[in-house]
């Protein structure tokens, strides 16, 4: 026995009864509406797995009612009733969804067949969907496994990378000063190894750094983000570098549009993107170079563009100049030196604001970094 509820909807009284009769000894819980605005509300008041609608009613045409059932449960299966059969009025029917048909007058027999087959349709077409829901939500949580084991594998790799670069300085550090105490430097060759003590621990601080801005931007939330104008925060960040550039002889310059508009931000995201971009043209860029930051509005975002005179960077090496800790060959053997964190930040605060970021590089002829951030309702 079932508790399938079925609906019909006829302004025949004593058809209405006659189905109702035939289909309540079968477990099946049967309820009757005389006409087509009264149907409509009972299906969806209550919801029915199977209705049969008479195709000639006063009020509405039962096969208009097709479209109205299925919009609130697309698997509910409808059956017209009919005594005026024909090809034509079948096809129309069947194209607005009806599952099929019963002429009047039909057998009890005719009926429970149509009743049966078409609930059983209904639930084929039920566990079909749960099957795809269960194999899409088991490919997605596979998906999900996949990107956490390699989120592990990426944490791991960054906490041996980092062990890696805090402790070396560290090491170095405690070698020169062990030396020093046990009488091996003489008192004329310990200011060197001190100036080199000193270098070890500004790499140790640089790092520390850029790992704690690393951390700090994967904490910023909505409670963080504003209005940001990029230039005003580009000509507060300049006035740390002037002592570089002017150790080096940069001629140092920055182009920006009129009516640039706001986007939306956290201040520190956009500090860190200058600080990081600015730094690091400076500090590739030898004697006497150039270091050219542009600013201008270009359809929806606004378009920053960091530009040097500097060493460059390899074409197999910008495929990976945005991972944490990578430093480009040619960066290394001059002996620049830097955490590898930078560019890395970059990235993160690009990715953050759902903008985009790509460089162009020539050895020996510089670089530009440019980057785009959509103005969302500016």
């Amino acid at each position: 026995m079932n508790n399938t509820k079925i609906l019909v909807i006829d302004d025949e009284i004593s058809i209405c009864e006659g189905i109702q009769r035939a289909l309540t000894p079968e477990g099946y819980a049967v309820e009757t509406a005389f006409n087509g605005e009264t149907g409509l509300q009972k299906v969806q008041a209550n919801g029915y797995g199977l209705v049969l609608i008479d195709v000639m009613m006063p009020d509405v045409s039962g096969i208009d009612l097709i479209a109205s059932i299925h919009a609130y449960d697309p698997e509910t299966v409808c059956v017209m009733i009919t005594g005026y059969a024909t090809v034509e009025l079948a096809v129309r029917a069947i194209k607005e969804g009806a599952y099929d048909f019963l002429s009047k007058p039909f057998s009890v027999d005719a009926l429970l067949l149509t009743v049966n087959q078409g609930l059983e349709r209904r639930r084929l077409s039920l566990e079909a969907k749960r099957t795809q829901a269960a194999e899409a939500e088991a490919c997605r949580l596979a998906e999900e496994t996949s990107r956490l084991e390699e989120l592990d594998r990426a944490k791991r790799q960054f906490i041996r990378l980092v062990t890696h670069d805090l402790q070396s300085p560290v090491s170095a550090i405690q070698n020169y000063l062990e030396l020093i105490q046990q009488g091996y430097i003489p008192p004329e060759d310990q200011p060197e190894i001190i100036a080199k003590c000193l270098t070890r621990t500004q790499e140790e601080i640089d790092l520390l750094a850029d790992l704690l801005e690393l951390g700090h931007l994967d904490v910023i939330d909505a409670f963080n983000m504003a209005e940001v104008r990029l230039g005003e925060v580009l000509y507060a960040i300049v006035d740390d570098f002037k002592g570089q550039v002017t150790q080096k002889s940069i001629q140092f310059e920055i182009e920006a549009g009129e009516d640039i508009p706001v986007v939306i931000a956290a201040p520190e995201q956009i500090k860190s993107l200058w600080r990081n971009l600015v730094s690091n043209a400076i500090k590739y860029t030898p004697e006497n170079g150039s270091v050219t930051v542009r600013l201008h509005a270009e359809g929806g975002s606004v378009i920053g563009e960091v530009q040097d005179t500097g060493i460059g960077i390899h074409p197999e090496d910008q495929e990976r100049l945005f991972s944490e800790f990578f430093r480009a060959k040619n960066a290394k053997e001059l002996g620049i030196r830097g955490t590898g964190l930078g560019l890395a930040i970059v990235k993160r605060v690009i990715d953050g604001l759902e903008g985009e970021i790509s460089v162009e590089s020539i050895v020996g002829s510089g670089s530009t970094f440019r980057f785009a951030i959509p103005v969302h309702g500016g």
